[in-house]
């Protein structure tokens, strides 16, 4: 059987392909990159596919030099990762996209049929897309936990998000304030007159704003498997909803678990 194998569409079909995993790998870590790197980059390690490809002898030469060279490679120079840790997960990440992308494409050619450049194109874009929404959607869930307070005996259940952006300490004390929204807790709560408390903080929308304190009995912290148990915890007390985007009722300060 005779292929016919066009250097152009091959080149742009992968310089494409691993700009966008590139790209979207870096939102997902929440990394800076380069564009033009990304792009240049790419660039590079497409034309380098195609060179191996004319002058290796044997297909498994090209598949096992592309997948241990040139993709790590490609992914060192993009990144610049600190430590292997790091540099496992950058590729894998790109990998994952290339795959998702990459099989959602052939099932469209195969079983739909559809033969467009374009379409095939825009379908790996966009799986691309939902793929990256769903994982940093992940992350961001992997930080919510659920939270039991305690006060006079009463349990109130909430969830709640580790906010490493939560620096809020109490003044005279140096405790850890975490923050709740007024609404889910009892009156009798927010009015307790041996835990009412108040102090000033700064926030991105204010630069001087005042928050309740109040100090309950325990909160017992449930995350990842693990439960830890805080006595007397400072509490900021919010109105209305924390996150748009996540539904929690309480940004925990990361402090409580040092």
């Amino acid at each position: 059987m005779i292929y016919e194998w066009y250097i152009d569409v091959f080149f742009l079909n992968n310089f494409l392909m691993d700009a966008a995993a590139l790209i979207l790998t870096a939102v997902c870590f929440n990394r800076y990159v380069s564009k033009v790197r990304v792009l240049l980059v790419s660039a590079a390690a497409s034309s380098a596919s195609i060179v191996l490809l004319l002058v290796l002898p044997a297909w498994l030469c090209y598949v096992l030099t592309v997948h241990i060279v040139v993709n790590p490679l490609m992914t060192l120079l993009v990144f610049s990762p600190k430590c292997w840790k790091d540099f496992l997960s950058q590729l894998l990440s790109v990998y994952l996209f290339l795959l998702v992308a990459g099989g959602v494409q052939e099932s469209l050619r195969l079983q739909m049929k559809l033969n467009s450049a374009g379409i095939i194109l825009f379908s790996g874009i966009l799986v691309m897309t939902l793929f990256v929404l769903w994982q940093v959607r992940r992350r961001v869930a992997g930080w919510v936990c659920a939270v039991d307070l305690w006060l006079g005996g009463q349990r109130i259940p909430v969830k709640a998000y580790c906010d490493s952006g939560n620096l809020l300490r109490h003044p005279e004390t140096g405790q850890p304030v975490s923050i709740v929204e007024r609404e889910v807790l009892p009156d009798g709560w927010l009015y307790h007159p041996e835990a009412a408390d108040k102090i000033a903080c700064r926030t991105i929308a204010s630069e001087d704003a005042g928050v309740e304190i109040i100090t309950l009995d325990k909160m017992d912290v449930y995350l990842k498997g693990t439960i830890r148990e805080v006595l007397a915890p400072r509490i900021g007390l919010h109105s209305g909803k924390l996150m748009e985007d996540v539904d929690v009722q309480m940004l925990l300060n990361v402090a409580v678990f040092g």
